[in-house]
């Protein structure tokens, strides 16, 4: 193993986690604030799960935006995370692969 596979799995794991919480956290703030003003307004919070939750939070101004840049936030991190792990993941399965197999020649 080497520096560059230990900062993707921090890199990944952690934006992951991160994403997956914040995301999280502005769901919960916002569902059941959003079946305060009425079913109208609840259903689609509840049915759509990302852009519901970031269309009540960002309809609603000053008193909603901490759930709303937590929701943006938590987004944006998933994605990092995804992109992370789409594009350097194989890279690394290639390469440890390729590790055992010359390991294996060796014996």
């Amino acid at each position: 193993m080497d520096w560059g596979f230990t900062a993707f799995a921090i890199g990944s794991t952690l934006s992951l986690a991160a994403g997956g919480l914040l995301l999280l956290v502005g769901y919960i703030g916002t569902l059941p604030a959003s079946f305060s003003f009425g079913w109208k307004t609840g259903l689609p919070v509840l049915l759509l799960p990302v852009i519901g939750p970031v269309w009540f939070a960002l309809s609603r101004g000053a008193e909603f935006r901490r759930p709303a840049i937590q929701l943006i936030v938590g987004v944006a991190l998933l994605a990092l995370a995804t992109a992370l792990i789409m594009g350097l993941g194989p890279y690394f399965a290639d390469k440890l692969v390729g590790e055992m197999l010359e390991a294996a020649k060796n014996r």
